[in-house]
């Protein structure tokens, strides 16, 4: 062998070591993308502008997800109560020690902006009620988003935990459900389903009225709001067994400019002035109390 065909044994090493390299990403993929390791590879490789795109589907893939299920319910073992997660939805470690009256006045008014006036009197109304039942359609989504959602799900529960009542609350989004999950106590159930349908169920099925009914499951569409104000009307007859004397109807983003009065709420409030039901409260949202 001569000089020139010697092997340098130290321009060999990065070599080596980047096709281990190489093969140890190439298992790594396969191990969380499966049959579709290879597609995605060539995608990238066409083009690496594709790569937030290719993650996402990745995360997506079956494979994956079986890999998260099993570490989150590998330990079937734990048992205990579910305790709220204040910090998740951005309250200080001071919150957690007060009473729910202290805190509300303390740490949830001042975030609460529009939404406050109408929650402070939601609660004063609620008080009256023994062992309150809360139900919710539309639960906490983003949590910490305070003005935005109101951040209303966390806020029953914890007014549930100090008045011996309870929380149902149903959403379709599963992402807003494990929030709302994260979030709350024991003091409330979250469902996955579609709202009227759960409604319905409840309404044939629960031996009473609910002392409040917070509607608050379909967006509203400034440009188009007739589909989000028929949901929740269709939301107000699924649940006609769980409304009775006394019963709360809150409706959320009611009058939203510059749209105005109306909102969500648009045939509920025309359904609700037909019964003569009380108005207590008007503005972002609206109240009802049933007589």
């Amino acid at each position: 062998m001569t000089k020139a065909q010697k092997v340098n044994p130290a321009r060999k090493a990065p070599s080596k070591m980047r096709n281990e390299r190489n093969e140890a990403a190439m298992s790594l993929l396969q191990h969380i993308s499966g049959e579709e390791t290879d597609n995605f590879v060539q995608r990238f490789l066409q083009d690496p502008a594709q790569i937030d795109r290719i993650i996402s589907e990745i995360s997506e893939a079956s494979p994956l997800e079986r890999l998260r299920k099993l570490r989150r319910t590998s330990n079937i073992m734990v048992s205990g109560r579910i305790e709220a997660d204040y910090a998740y939805v951005g309250l200080p470690p001071e919150a957690e020690e007060c009473c729910f009256e202290k805190g509300f006045k303390e740490f949830l008014y001042p975030r609460l902006g529009k939404r406050a006036e109408s929650f402070a009197l939601l609660f004063e109304q609620l008080k009256l009620q023994e062992n309150p039942l809360i139900i919710e359609t539309g639960c906490l989504r983003v949590p910490n988003n305070w003005e935005g959602d109101g951040q209303s799900t966390f806020q029953y529960d914890w007014f549930a935990r100090a008045h011996r009542g309870h929380v149902i609350t149903i959403d379709i989004n599963q992402d807003s459900i494990e929030s709302t999950r994260r979030a709350c106590s024991g003091a409330t159930s979250a469902i996955l389903n579609d709202s009227v349908e759960t409604l319905h169920m409840l309404s044939e099925n629960l031996s009473r009225p609910a002392s409040l009914l917070y509607l608050d499951s379909f967006d509203l569409d400034l440009s188009n709001p007739m589909p989000s104000a028929i949901h929740h009307a269709m939301e107000l007859m699924a649940a006609r067994n769980l409304v009775g004397p006394g019963t709360l109807i809150c409706v959320d983003d009611f009058n939203v400019p510059p749209l105005g009065a109306g909102g969500k709420g648009l045939i509920v409030d025309k359904f609700m002035h037909s019964i003569r039901a009380e108005v207590v409260y008007s503005g972002y949202q609206r109240i009802w109390k049933i007589k």
